[in-house]
């Protein structure tokens, strides 16, 4: 998608360049990426057959057409609208159901002052896309992910080192599409000149370790700065998507002398406000117990509709007790609802190349049953002729 016209004039200008590719196992790139002169967005796009690739091209072409700005709280609205421009079209087409994406997002923002005074960055992020920042100091990221193995390295069962290679990195607890009011995670930070920021998806950052991320980041033009990392991503495995998109002040405010600030905590808003604060509703006289459990009850259903149905969406290639099998479903599944196996028993993992292996044990996500026994096959002819 192009870059689009600023809606307004701004003092502080970002200079962008972005990058995508399929990836060496996938045969369908399911990432989208856009801009505009203040809004810059990627999506990793997920579900069956061509439901990935539509909800990540909706989710940004809302996004980007739905921040007008001025403020952070307009980018957190442009994402709740791409929320529910996901759910809309996939109620509309059957082949859809289920489908959903992440997304982040950095877009120009008035600052504490209002119009006129010193303008702000945005972020806001659901899913496990990533905003980085590199600066003087070194490489921080400064989105969090809403994956399985983040929550556990957050918890402190897991340390970083395990989560990057830990078999279920790819579980997600968060995602556009998947119901009616996502928490939505937002940050307002101060540019200075010179600073980049880097959004991507997760087949950049499952590749190439942040110390190596930090260095090709640094130098060169930002476009070349984005190709190169998705290059190196796809050299280094390519197991799934890769998309990238750099972003730098190139005209701003002059970094202050001293110590920067740490990135602060996300603030996590639903749209009745920010989670963990006061419900409006609890002020209401006269709210009755029968009222709140009947609520909590139709919340449940829904939850557990919502969880049957995406469940249930796609196909994906993974080890069954040692043979490469198909399923039918989604491998973390949900709640009590769990993959299908379909077919599988004539091909030992074990006797797939090292790249193959451990894309088929973390498991690959495909949109058809065809789809899957191209790849077996494929997978078949390699371990014959090695």
């Amino acid at each position: 998608m192009g870059p689009r016209r600023s809606r307004r004039r701004r003092t502080l200008r970002l200079d962008a360049g972005s990058a995508t590719h399929v990836g060496r196992i996938r045969d369908v790139n399911q990432d989208d990426v856009g801009t505009t002169d203040e809004a810059f967005v990627v999506a990793d796009g997920m579900g069956g057959h061509r439901g990935g690739e539509v909800a990540s091209a909706v989710a940004v072409e809302a996004v980007l057409d739905g921040f007008t700005g001025p403020d952070r709280a307009s980018l957190v609205r442009a994402v709740r609208d791409a929320n529910r421009a996901v759910l809309e079209r996939a109620a509309a087409d059957r082949d859809l159901a289920g489908m959903g994406t992440t997304l982040c997002a950095l877009a120009i923002v008035d600052g504490p002052g209002g119009q006129g005074g010193e303008e702000a960055l945005a972020v806001v992020n659901i899913g496990d896309s990533r905003v980085y920042r590199h600066d003087a100091d070194g490489l921080v990221q400064v989105s969090d992910d809403h994956s399985l193995v983040a929550d556990l390295v957050r918890a402190g069962e897991l340390t970083p080192e395990e989560a990057a290679v830990h078999p279920q990195r790819n579980i997600l607890t968060r995602a556009l599409g998947i119901e009616a009011d996502p928490v939505i995670d937002s940050w307002e930070l101060q540019p200075a000149r010179g600073d980049r920021y880097l959004l991507c998806s997760d087949g950049l950052f499952n590749e190439l370790d942040d110390g190596r991320i930090a260095e090709l980041v640094a130098d060169g033009p930002v476009a070349e700065v984005a190709s190169r990392l998705v290059a190196e991503a796809v050299a280094a495995g390519g197991h799934d998507n890769v998309t990238v998109l750099v972003v730098e002040v190139a005209e701003g405010p002059e970094r202050p002398s001293g110590a920067r600030p740490p990135v602060g905590a996300a603030r996590p808003e639903r749209s009745g406000g920010q989670v963990g604060g006061r419900p409006a509703s609890a002020d209401v006289p006269g709210a009755s117990l029968r009222t709140v459990v009947a609520s909590i009850a139709a919340v449940a259903a829904a939850v557990v509709l919502v969880a049957g149905v995406w469940s249930r969406q796609g196909w994906f290639i993974g080890s069954d007790d040692g043979d490469v099998a198909v399923f039918r479903g989604r491998p973390s599944g949900m709640l009590w609802f769990g993959p299908t196996f379909v077919e599988g028993g004539d091909l030992r993992v074990s006797l797939l190349d090292d790249s193959t292996r451990a894309a088929v044990e973390q498991t690959i996500d495909v949109g058809t049953l065809d789809e899957a026994r191209r790849l077996i096959e494929g997978f078949r002819a390699d371990a014959a002729a090695g």
